[in-house]
Order: structure tokens, then sequence, then C-alpha cells
């Protein structure tokens, strides 16, 4: 290796690692990071992790193990909590949802000779679903595209091995999050039939091409001559039979593709075949729900969408170099998807296109295969070298791009560090056992992202982790985590319903709570005395005893 090709490869690790130092540092700023579900998680993660030990959290919650395509932080999380701090574990966690994705895709696209365009994936890093606190889903699209990448490279020298491994492949995905398996389904299913067309495409032209051979040899050799001096007729050795071999042909070419076709899909029945009794044992397949559809407008935006973070313009703008890019490239033949990559992108778009936005009582469906597209827009796409001018260009945009947004997200986590502080100094009077009320003011004091989603749904949950008191919004859907909320408390979260707001909280039935929670009160008035007494207040939150429960 020359002292060229050296100084490059060092680079390329310099860059990757100083991306993914980058990445994880807002980390350092918040205990909590403002990940809308995640507090929830990490609440049920602190729930499992202690039990039955814990008297007063098993008054509340119950462990409910069962077939669930869903349990990354689960499984890892409790026994993680065992020698570490739980906020610790939290951003461990977190850590490796972030970073995952962006390994498998640069390992995806270096199986596909890429190098250097993969390293812009750090802005995709922080994209919404993860923003959202979809952990576990991020960490099945990492895991599925590390296999897929595997799956490249060793799939046609070392089939077995691979076999093997995308087997046990598919069973921890199916572990970590469902979706996690179908993009990996998709990523290699596709591959495998690129290279049956492929097949099919060398084949026809082998084939084609022994008849032209064999037509032109009979045209060119010597023409048998009567007894009496004239040509023989070449009904047999002349053209008729080049034309019967190449009807042959043209006939057996189809049954070896076929063949192949057969073993391929056979071998991905085979990768798939434990984690689909596994789906179909689950509560989850049983579960109904009609599904809902966003009008086609609405879900070719999410596309864009995927990269909204805190500020609304540089989202815009980021979204516009990520996917602008690659297909400029394309159009103007300076980069190429190859195939492998470009038929699982082709199926991952029309099921984006097709699938409901909820169902079965999941939301954003849709909107995960729009991460999985903008993903491989840098696992997929391979660009050819380009004139140092442009290339220069590009690589700062998309470095300059990266960097504001890290400061602009780095900043929100750290105005939320404050939010988070102020919940804790109100929740100091709540003892372990007792149950609080929630409700969250809606104003310029809520924090947000650029798409308006709020973040601070389920800050709540500190009552459970701190204090050790009940919350009515613990995330305990039995087809989906494996916790069960206890009576009489389920009755109680089932009466609250949704998250209120302060208006609902001021007239609702609060009966068997001890205190309310209120999130955003610098934004709120103050709940009516006559039924509630001021305990604390700090900025953003304030705590309230009941005084009379019922309206």
């Amino acid at each position: 290796m020359t002292r060229s090709a050296i100084s490059a490869r060092a680079a390329w690790w310099a860059a990757l690692a100083a991306l993914c130092l980058v990445l994880v540092a807002p980390l350092l700023v918040c205990d909590v990071p403002p990940l809308i579900d995640y507090p929830n998680h990490l609440a049920r993660l602190f729930v499992l992790a202690s039990l039955p030990g814990d008297a007063e959290l098993a008054k509340f919650y119950g462990s409910h193990w069962s077939v669930i395509p869903n349990l990354a932080l689960d499984l890892a999380g409790p026994p993680l909590m065992q020698v570490l701090p739980v906020y610790d574990v939290g951003r461990l966690l977190i850590a490796v949802a972030v970073l995952l994705p962006v390994l498998g895709t640069i390992a995806y696209a270096s199986a596909l000779g890429g190098r250097w365009w993969a390293l812009g994936v750090g802005l995709v890093a922080w994209n919404n679903c993860l923003l959202y606190g979809f952990l576990n889903f991020s960490i099945g699209i990492g895991l599925a595209l590390l296999l897929a990448a595997v799956w490249l490279r060793w799939r046609e020298t070392q089939p077995n091995r691979m076999v093997a491994i995308a087997t046990f492949g598919a069973l921890a995905l199916f572990a970590c999050h469902l979706m996690g398996l179908v993009f990996f389904a998709v990523l290699i299913g596709g591959a495998e039939l690129f290279r049956v067309w492929t097949s099919a495409k060398e084949r026809t032209g082998r084939l084609t091409g022994q008849s032209r051979l064999a037509t032109v040899m009979d045209r060119g050799a010597c023409p048998q001559r009567r007894p009496g001096g004239g040509r023989a007729s070449q009904g047999v050795d002349g053209g008729p039979a080049a034309t019967m071999t190449g009807g042959r042909a043209s006939r057996t070419a189809p049954v070896p593709v076929l063949r192949e076709a057969l073993r391929r899909g056979l071998v991905l029945c085979l990768v798939l075949a434990a984690p689909a009794l596994l789906y179909a044992a689950s509560d989850l397949s049983q579960l109904g729900g009609d599904a809902a559809f966003l009008p086609y407008g609405e879900k070719l935006l999410q596309l864009a969408g995927v990269f909204s973070n805190y500020l609304g313009w540089l989202d815009a703008a980021t979204a516009s170099v990520a996917i602008g890019l690659p297909m400029l490239w394309v159009l103007t033949r300076h980069g190429r998807f190859p195939g492998v990559a470009a038929v699982p992108m082709s199926v991952l778009f029309a099921a984006f296109l097709a699938a409901p936005y909820a169902w079965k009582g999941t939301y954003h469906l849709d909107t995960r295969l729009a991460v999985m597209l903008d993903f491989m827009l840098f696992a997929g796409f391979v660009p050819k070298r380009w004139p140092r001018g442009p290339s220069v260009l590009a690589a700062a945009a998309i470095i300059l791009l990266f960097a504001a947004r890290m400061a602009v997200l780095t900043t929100a986590w750290a105005a939320h560090q404050t939010d988070i502080d102020d919940i804790r100094r109100v929740l100091e009077p709540v003892r372990p056992g007792q149950a609080v009320y929630v409700a969250a003011a809606v104003g310029p004091n809520s924090r947000s992202m650029s798409d308006g989603s709020r973040t601070d749904i389920h800050l709540g949950a500190l009552a459970l982790i701190e204090r050790r008191a009940w919350w009515p919004f613990e995330f305990d859907n039995v087809s989906q985590q494996p916790l069960q909320t206890r009576p009489p408390y389920s009755a109680m979260a089932g009466r609250v319903g949704d998250l209120p707001d302060a208006a609902q909280a001021a007239t609702a039935d609060v009966c068997g709570f001890d205190y309310v929670l209120l999130t955003g009160a610098g934004a709120a008035a103050a709940l009516p005395p006559e039924r509630f007494r001021l305990l604390r207040r700090s900025g953003f939150a304030a705590l309230y005893g009941i005084a009379r429960c019922e309206p």
C-alpha cells in the first residue's frame, strides 16, 4: 500500500471517529435527553430492573414477558441498571441507537465500494423518529444495515455461513423491533432478486451468443453435394438446424434461472421462517385496529420531514442537500445506486406509498419507511470521482450543515436540562408509593421540535424514576411492552385517558391521586385554590396537593 493510500485510509478513520464523537457529545449536556418517548421507556426499564424486590413499585406494576417484537431496550436496559446508574444506562442506550445506524450505513456503503459519501449519514443520524424516542426502531435499522452489509460481502463466497448468520440475525431483529426485521428482509430480498435478474440476463446473453456462433459456423461449413453434382438441402446441418438449436436454447434457458430463483427464495424463507412463526404466536399478530392513511402530499413530505430537528429552515436545507445531491449526481451520471441497493430502495418506496400512518396501535409506520429510505441515500449511493471544485463545495455544504444541526441540538438540550432541574425541585415532597396526576400546559415555555412535536409530554415519568411514585401514562401495552399496570391503578389510568392540559386538570376527577404535577407551568394560570394547594413552583413545573378530588 502506497504512502498516499495509507494517509487517505487514516484520514477516513479519523473522520469516522470524529463523526461518532460529535454525534454523542450532546448526551453530556443533559442527563434526560428530550427524546419524546424516552422518559417513559426509561421508567419502564427502571421498574423492570427493580421488580420484584421493590414493594412500592410492585404495588403498581407487574412484569409480563411474552413473544413481543419490540424488546431491545427491555432486554438490555434492566441488566445494565444492576451495575450502572439509571440515567447512565439510558444515555448509553441512546448512544447505541444513534451510532448503530450510522455504522450500519457506512458498512453497507463499503460493501458496495463506497467510502467518503457515506460519512454524510451524520445529517440523518438525529432523525425525527430518533428524536421521537423510537430507540428500538433505531437500533433495529442499524442492526439490519450491518447484517445486510455482511450479506452483500460474503453471500456468494460463503453461502452456508451467511445463511446461519442471517438466520440468527433475523431472530435478533425480531427481538429488537419488527420494522428492523422488515428492513433487513427487503435489503437481502431485493439483493437476491437483483442477482436472479442479473443471472437471467447473463445466461440469456450466453445462450444467444452460442446460437449466433452455431449459425455462423453452420453457414460457413462446406455444403454437401449430391452425387449428381448439385448442393444438398440444408435441412439438418444448415439453417433449420441452427434455428432448432436456438429454439431449444430459448425453451431451456428459463429452467436454470427458475431453479436459481427457487433456490434463493428458499434461502430467504429459511432465514425468515423463525421470526414469522414468532410473530404468528405474538399478541401483536392478533391485535385489531383500523389503518389510518395520510394524503399523498403529506406522505411525500415525510421524506424531507425525516430531517426535522429544532430549526425549520435548517432542516429544509439539510433535506435539500441530502436528497438533492444524490439525485443530481445520478442525473448527471456522476454516481449511481448499484442494483443490489436500487431494487430494495424501489421496494421500500413502493411500501412507503402503500403503508398506513397508523395500524395496530402503532403510529408513524410510513414515517419509519421514510427514515429507511433516507438512510439508503447514504448507504446505497456510490458517487464517481468529481472534479475538485464541486467535490469541495459538496463536502463543505455537508460539514457546515452537520455542524449547524449539532450546535442547534446541543443548545436545545442544554435548555431542556433546566426544565428537568425544575421538575426535580418540585417533586421533592413526593414519597414512594404515592400517586401523581400529570398535566402539561401548552405555551412558550414548552419545548418542541421544528415539526411541532412537543418534547415534554412524558416528563412526568421522573416521578416514577426518582420518587418511586405512580403516574398514569406508563407504556404498558402487553402486545408491545413486557409490563402491565395492576388494579386499581389500571382503572385510574383509564379514567385519566390522554395527557390533560391545565384547564382539563382544573376540572378533572383526581380521586386516588396525592398530587398534581403541572409541566409548562410558566405558561398556565394556577389551578383553582379551592381544589388544589400549590406546594412548590419552580419555573417550568409546579406541584399541587389535592384538597378536594371531585370536580
